[in-house]
């Protein structure tokens, strides 16, 4: 049961504040890192991780046989 301090309803639902931005979030966008509430920016910040799928240019056309 997380905190009932930490807990915010900003955006219209109950959910968790960011411990490092403070933002509120919900739960479902929230991720949990050492037992605290982050957002997904902070998260990135906080692991260094980055995006495992590769970008590439998608044709504004598709053709259909």
């Amino acid at each position: 049961m997380p905190d009932p301090s930490k807990l915010s309803t900003a955006t219209g639902q109950l959910g968790p504040i960011c411990a490092v931005t403070g933002k509120a979030l919900t739960f479902s966008e929230a991720i949990v890192v050492d037992d605290r509430f982050v957002c997904y920016e902070a998260y990135l910040e906080m692991t260094g991780t980055e995006s495992a799928t590769d970008s590439r240019e998608v044709p504004t056309s598709l053709v259909l046989e």
